[in-house]
């Protein structure tokens, strides 16, 4: 069975949810809407980051397509902090599903929607099409990112050691420059969709 592929799915970003977050006092409410004017579902949001508990509190009303019956949800997502190895911090979200009996409590910069909850691509087993390959696709970048996601997951958990001596190993400055990568294909991303051209190195506009 063909995995689906998360470019369909409603999705949330971290860095995109938590961009404006400090400005806030470290606290924010929020609406998240898909599609033009909320035409594919919205869900709110409330953001808090300060004391011990850090979560984002997903609210929102799903309508079953076959019965029309109606279920509210209400839960939170716990969010992680970690520090950048050359200053600053990041936050993650902690995937809140589980499979097959297991709690899956992921570190993931992204969360998606395929079933009643928000949870990881690897618990939804979501894949990205062929298309993503292709340098010219607008897919491209987000496909960067979600490879980038991968290999910072599999760095942490081949190497628990990331500084040695005061400083960081190789290891965790490969970790720090995909996360600005990583950064920057959403950037990129949010550029295209919005129909923008993408800003070519190098070159400097005229005044």
């Amino acid at each position: 069975m063909s995995k689906k592929e998360a470019d369909w799915c409603k999705k949330v970003e971290v860095w995109w949810l938590l961009k404006d977050i400090k400005n806030k006092g470290g606290y924010k409410h929020s609406t998240i809407s898909w599609g033009e004017n909320g035409s594919r579902g919205s869900v709110t949001a409330q953001v808090n980051i300060n004391g011990d508990e850090k979560y984002v509190r997903f609210i929102y009303t799903q309508t079953d397509k076959r019965s029309g019956e109606k279920t509210e949800y209400d839960y939170k997502v716990n969010l992680l902090k970690t520090k950048c190895h050359y200053g600053g911090s990041r936050y993650w979200f902690q995937c809140p599903l589980s499979k097959e009996g297991v709690h899956c409590g992921k570190r993931v910069g992204v969360l998606y929607k395929d079933g009643d909850y928000f949870g990881c691509r690897n618990c939804y087993e979501l894949t990205y099409s062929s298309r993503n390959e292709n340098r010219g696709s607008k897919w491209y970048s987000m496909a960067s990112v979600f490879k980038n996601e991968k290999k910072v997951e599999d760095l942490y958990k081949k190497n628990k050691r990331l500084i040695y001596a005061g400083k960081p190993t190789k290891t965790a400055q490969k970790i720090n420059n995909l996360n600005a990568q990583t950064f920057e294909n959403y950037l990129l991303f949010e550029r295209v969709n919005k129909g923008l051209r993408n800003p070519k190195k190098g070159r400097k506009n005229k005044q």
